[in-house]
């Protein structure tokens, strides 16, 4: 009988295994493609910020064989609202366009555009002052199992503004970059911090900090991207595409995906001890 138990148990085991390989269709709706604009016009401090990148890009739906493809022979131009300057970007062939004579001006608006395929694209966003990393504290915090390393970048928050800023952190053993956005509504006129932490970071690993100060609407739009990025657990929702600052002027109906922003940025490299 006890044979017979197992003959029974091995039996019903192999048939759940070759069930659970069934393969299942799912429908996944085509979104078509869209637009998509990396334009985050940075001025490094100590540079002249002159040295410009934009990239353009058509996404492509769920599941397919390509990455992003690349956007060639649109027209690129950002303009000065406040001096009536224009300065025009050259694609390179492979969806980037660059320019070599920007000047930046912090307070002044700037409006990009984009000509590509008969439409016009347009998004507007003023130049946001930085401020520099004034030190980095590298500490070990007591996890459950382990201990971590933390970075501390410290700045000084001027008191007689609304600032907004975003640390960027880059290690040099992964492919994968860390936001940290933050607002001084409780810290407003002190010396503060942005803080980054990664349970692998060993000794000899490199991070490129950046230092951010960006806009309102930029902080909003980053709280969002992170919030969407870190859900987990059971009762996640799902993320949805996030819409960024730039319009299809002929259609205002069409979905342009990414961010056209300036800012000043302050960048230290830092080596874990």
């Amino acid at each position: 009988m006890k044979n017979t138990y197992i003959k029974l148990a091995i039996t019903c085991l192999v048939l759940l295994v070759v069930s659970c390989t069934e393969t299942v269709d799912v429908d996944v709706p085509d979104g078509g493609e869209r637009l998509v604009v990396e334009a985050s016009i940075l001025w490094e401090k100590g540079t002249t910020g002159q040295n410009q990148e934009i990239i353009l890009s058509k996404s492509t739906e769920y599941f397919a064989n390509e990455l992003d493809v690349p956007v060639t022979g649109a027209v690129v131009s950002i303009i000065n609202n406040d001096t009536n300057e224009t300065f025009e970007f050259q694609g390179s062939g492979n969806g980037t366009y660059n320019s070599t004579n920007f000047n930046p001006v912090i307070g002044n608006s700037y409006t990009l555009t984009i000509n590509y395929n008969g439409e016009h694209y347009e998004a507007t966003e003023i130049f946001t002052a930085g401020v520099e990393i004034s030190s980095v504290e590298q500490t070990l915090e007591s996890r459950i199992n382990e201990d971590v390393i933390v970075l501390k970048v410290y700045y000084d928050d001027p008191e007689a503004t609304k600032d907004y800023y975003m640390g960027e952190f880059i290690p040099s053993h992964k492919p994968l970059i860390a936001l940290e956005s933050s607002d001084d509504k409780f810290y407003n006129g002190n010396n503060f911090f942005i803080r980054y932490d990664e349970e692998d970071l060993a000794s000899g690993v490199t991070v490129q900090v950046k230092l951010h100060g960006i806009s309102e609407d930029f902080y909003n739009y980053i709280e969002v991207l992170t919030s969407q990025l870190g859900e987990d657990g059971p009762f996640q929702t799902t993320p949805s595409r996030l819409k960024g600052n730039c319009t299809n002027i002929n259609n205002l109906e069409e979905e342009v995906l990414g961010y056209f922003r300036l800012n000043e940025v302050d960048v230290e490299n830092i080596l874990i001890e």
